[in-house]
């Protein structure tokens, strides 16, 4: 029987294959159960080796791979993680359950034209989903609580916020227990990809496994966060090599 979590570096993540993610969290909004969701990849994994706060954060969270380097680590350690689970395909698919079940949706986060593209075009994709709301991300600190309240009175079945890691989860964590949603996840740039701001990796480039060095080449200024990926992969296998007998 193949294990519902496999511990990478010290992060539970859930094993599931992209599928059955889908539609164990779909049931779980079904069933009124409240869900974070945290798309983790290799940067957020050393976030929480170097933040405590943050490592409780992603424990009483719903974590997936997202990020091959996850699925390698895996590989390596010997745990049950075959595939990515990736946040924008995630949303996508979530938004099409949303428009089977007319559930309610909100958007928070990215700027003030991604948010309104993002919004119009989920709308038009997802016409039976109720998009009851959307904020951009350019807000004070003062202005949160209307924010939370406007939130929970649209009792979203489905919140996404795009902050960027690790604040947007930060923030839900933060708020958890006034938001009235049932699901929240940190969707990161996805909103860019959908309102047509910023464009994936080609086919090839995602079979590949190459999607990171794509973003990389398309957008340079990400290097310095790149260079949690070569740590990452180095301290996966120190701790291989300290657990031999």
């Amino acid at each position: 029987m193949t294990k519902e979590v496999a511990n990478i570096l010290g992060v539970s993540f859930a094993t599931r294959a992209f599928d059955d993610t889908v539609t164990h969290l779909v049931d779980r909004v079904r069933e009124g159960k409240w869900t974070h969701v945290v798309t983790a990849n290799p940067e957020i994994v050393m976030l929480a080796r170097k933040q405590s706060g943050f490592q409780t954060l992603l424990d009483q969270a719903y974590v997936v791979p997202d990020g091959i380097g996850i699925v390698y680590a895996a590989k390596w350690s010997g745990e049950p993680i075959r595939e990515r689970v990736t946040g924008v395909e995630l949303l996508e698919a979530l938004m099409a359950e949303a428009d089977k079940q007319q559930w309610n949706v909100y958007l928070l986060g990215a700027s003030p034209e991604v948010i309104s593209l993002a919004a119009e075009k989920l709308s038009q994709r997802f016409p039976g989903a109720r998009l009851v709301g959307y904020r951009d991300g350019y807000f004070q600190r003062d202005e949160e609580q209307a924010i939370v309240q406007e939130i929970a009175e649209k009792q979203p079945h489905l919140l996404f916020v795009a902050m960027g890691a690790p604040r947007q989860d930060e923030w839900i964590a933060a708020y958890r227990d006034q938001l009235n949603a049932t699901l929240a996840m940190g969707v990161g740039g996805s909103l860019d990809v959908i309102a047509g701001k910023v464009k994936r990796a080609p086919k090839l480039w995602q079979r590949l496994h190459l999607e990171w060095l794509y973003r990389l080449l398309s957008q340079p200024s990400r290097w310095r966060r790149q260079l949690a990926i070569p740590l990452f992969v180095w301290t996966v296998l120190k701790e291989k090599r300290g657990n031999r007998p």
